[in-house]
């Protein structure tokens, strides 16, 4: 991984120049008929992609949440800003929970006629270790594991979405895209599990064997591995699949962190508001990209350097197999998604 060096390097020539001085353009575009779901969308990034998806009159609009209650007041202050007057929908959605991901999944590929886009942005970061109640670290499990899971379920409602006509005559063509929130923390990543040639997601799931500050950007980097195996899957064909950072912003992912005032009074210099950094999710969700890119200010760029390394290759190689036996075991269609040939 990156040295010290490189990390700073990162931080000074292209994380910082982007916070202080990147133009994010609004992206405006025709969604009347079409239908797009926002993961995590109660609070934070979420809510404003999905205000900012609201304004664009999506025929139909879901908000997938673990707390219903947490959903509806979204809904509604969504509707108070946007005057959004389509179907915005609170589905139930805990991606600490298998089998709440694979409901999930199973209701839109069986309730919905079509899905123009899912942006996966659920996500979290704590400072304790943490399990759910299947047994996986909660970081690991929800922003690596269960997005992919979701993501790979989400592909047949997707692909035929890319087979039907545009919703309305004088539609704009817009091709299905499934899009992960991913996270410029990976770049700070040491992640000296990248040795391993075996159990990798077993030794990260083991408490004693991890730094768990390592944790958050680990689970970004894995996330963007993935993706890219996910967009070369012939079930991906015509769906654009990518990865978005919206950038440092103010939220509510690191509420569980005791940060110092000063340490705060910094955050708050340099982060951008939700409803900006959101803008860089609305880009990536609705123009086109490579299979598998990496998008930040609203622009296609190089991931990581060491993620194009023959290392890469292999510890992604290794992360797919030990993913999709996982996801098997947990949604036996899994086998037939990500079949390659």
């Amino acid at each position: 991984m990156s040295s010290l060096f490189g990390k700073l390097r990162y931080l000074f020539f292209n994380f910082l120049p982007d916070q202080f001085f990147s133009k994010i353009p609004e992206t405006h575009e025709d969604l009347r008929g079409r239908t797009y779901i926002v993961t995590g969308s109660n609070v934070g990034l979420g809510l404003a992609a999905a205000t900012h998806l609201a304004r664009m009159k999506p025929e139909r609009l879901i908000l997938a949440v673990r707390d219903v209650g947490k959903g509806e007041a979204a809904k509604a202050e969504i509707v108070a800003e946007t005057g959004y007057e389509g179907k915005l929908e609170v589905w139930v959605l805990d991606m600490g929970s298998w089998e709440s991901v694979k409901a999930f999944a199973e209701r839109a590929n069986n309730e919905l006629e079509r899905l123009d886009g899912a942006l996966l942005n659920a996500g979290l970061n704590t400072p304790k270790w943490q399990v759910t109640r299947d047994g996986w670290e909660n970081i690991l499990q929800v922003n690596t594991i269960a997005t992919g899971l979701l993501g790979v379920l989400l592909l047949p409602i997707l692909q035929k979405t890319a087979s039907l006509p545009t919703p309305l005559p004088d539609a704009p063509k817009i091709a299905p895209h499934l899009t992960m929130t991913g996270s410029a923390a990976q770049f700070f990543a040491d992640f000296p599990e990248m040795k391993l040639t075996s159990n990798l997601l077993k030794t990260l799931n083991d408490e004693s064997k991890c730094k768990h500050g390592d944790r958050y950007p680990i689970s970004k980097l894995l996330l963007n591995l993935q993706t890219r195996k996910i967009a070369q899957l012939p079930a991906a064909k015509d769906v654009v699949v990518n990865v978005t950072d919206p950038g440092l912003c103010i939220t509510s992912i690191g509420r569980d962190f005791e940060l110092k005032n000063w340490v705060l009074t910094i955050l708050n210099f340099v982060a951008w508001s939700a409803p900006k950094g959101a803008w860089n999710m609305i880009w990536t969700l609705l123009n086109p990209t490579p299979p598998g890119a990496w998008t930040t200010s609203c622009e296609v760029r190089k991931d990581i350097a060491w993620s194009y390394t023959k290392d890469a290759e292999r510890v992604q190689e290794l992360l797919w197999a030990e993913s999709v036996e996982l996801w098997t075991g947990v949604a036996p269609n899994v086998a037939e998604i990500v079949k390659t040939a």
